[in-house]
């Protein structure tokens, strides 16, 4: 029984450990670093999970009071003593967060009025279009068979502000708002990946097109992206932000490429439009990594106020300054999802509170959306998506 005792301690101890690391990375990824000295933290996160086990072996030792042959915590060292308590402490978020997932936020991750998932690769009715969809870049994890870089989830959810009418009583149709975000334009998926995806959201026939940033990852590709995105600015007010993928380029040149294909940028600002009787606010925050806050909205005398944000975490600012609607991306859904314990990485201060979904946070609606692509195409349990969010107001 001490020797189980032993090992329990350990495991809880690699496990801890690797928690303390994730929540590390996490939040290191939602602040302004740049992306060569995020690297090299990753690169320490790597080595310090890998390394820790061998490590811990080390420091217990294969003697009779060794925690691998029944030795008690009592008899070990009292430095190893407290790395044990610090890392088994990492188990407590651990829980917490899986506890939560099961609970409330895998639900609110899967909900949606209606979804087809589709499924592009498997459209190519050639080696050629099947190329032209998979892209030039090529990656090991492309040929996981679970990998889901290529089933793009097609779905609609619907979104009650606060004081709103239910759908079965409103008098007029909803406010159609199609959403996508982190498209990351770097080689996989390709070309015709990215127009599948506009043929779906032009056949969504959307009131408004908004784009919450991540558009370049090679900046050989930004004229093929913008060429693809130009059918939406022609059939509606198509409002974008950048991300901070953007940020490590050309984000000035990326933004006015953008803008000179109809796109129109709200970027520190705010744009008003009315549709089909309803005024709408557009407004966007491309913090922490560039420009300006947004002005205050509460004010505007407008029927709805949506902000978009690349990161999740400005949503207490949205709260603050009157937004009924915040459009989110940035976290990519985790990208893989584990069973039990659900996604592990997103890059947000909150964790993976917010990593996917539609969250009511008093007056203010939340949505993040799991994104598009990827700059490292592996996806388990969480396919891209683009969204058509029907708004009642």
């Amino acid at each position: 029984m001490q020797m189980i005792t032993g090992w329990m301690l350990l495991l809880l101890s690699i496990a801890g450990n690797t928690e303390w690391w994730v929540i590390a990375v996490n939040r290191s990824h939602a602040l302004p670093i740049r992306a060569h000295k995020l690297r090299r933290f990753r690169t320490v996160h790597d080595l310090a999970v890998i390394a820790f086990p061998f490590f811990l072996t080390w420091c217990t030792g294969f003697g009779k009071t060794s925690l691998f042959f029944g030795g008690s915590f009592s008899e070990q060292s009292p430095a190893l003593q407290w790395l044990l308590i610090v890392t088994i402490a990492g188990c407590v978020p651990l829980l917490l967060a899986t506890i939560r997932w099961q609970s409330i936020r895998r639900k609110q991750f899967h909900h949606s009025a209606e979804r087809e998932r589709h499924d592009v690769l498997s459209l190519s009715s050639s080696p050629e279009s099947s190329t032209r969809i998979k892209g030039s870049r090529r990656r090991t994890s492309q040929k996981w068979p679970w990998n889901e870089i290529y089933h793009l989830e097609v779905n609609s959810k619907i979104v009650r502000l606060p004081g709103s009418t239910s759908p079965e009583e409103a008098k007029s149709r909803p406010l159609k708002v199609v959403h996508f975000s982190d498209l990351h334009f770097i080689g996989c998926p390709g070309e015709d990946y990215y127009r599948f995806l506009v043929a779906q959201a032009i056949a969504m026939k959307a009131d408004i097109y908004v784009f919450t940033g991540d558009l370049i990852d090679d900046m050989s590709l930004l004229d093929v992206a913008v060429d693809i995105l130009r059918p939406l600015a022609e059939l509606a007010p198509s409002y974008f932000i950048l991300g901070n993928h953007d940020w490590r380029y050309e984000f000035e040149h990326i933004r006015s490429a953008l803008s000179a294909a109809g796109w129109i940028c709200v970027t520190s600002s705010f744009q008003l439009v009315t549709v089909n009787e309803t005024r709408v606010l557009v407004a966007g925050s491309e913090l922490p990594w560039m420009g300006d806050p947004p002005p205050a909205v509460r004010d505007a005398g407008c029927d709805l106020r949506i902000l978009l944000s690349h990161s999740p975490d400005q949503f207490r600012f949205a709260q603050r300054c009157g937004y009924d609607l915040m459009l989110s991306g940035h976290t990519h859904g985790g990208q893989v999802v584990l069973p039990v314990i659900g996604p592990v990485y997103a890059p947000s201060i909150y964790g993976v509170s917010f990593v996917s979904g539609l969250f009511r946070l008093g007056d203010l609606t939340l949505h993040v959306t799991r994104g598009v692509g990827a700059k490292d195409p592996m996806r388990w349990r969480c396919p891209p998506e683009l969204t058509c969010l029907e708004v009642y107001i």
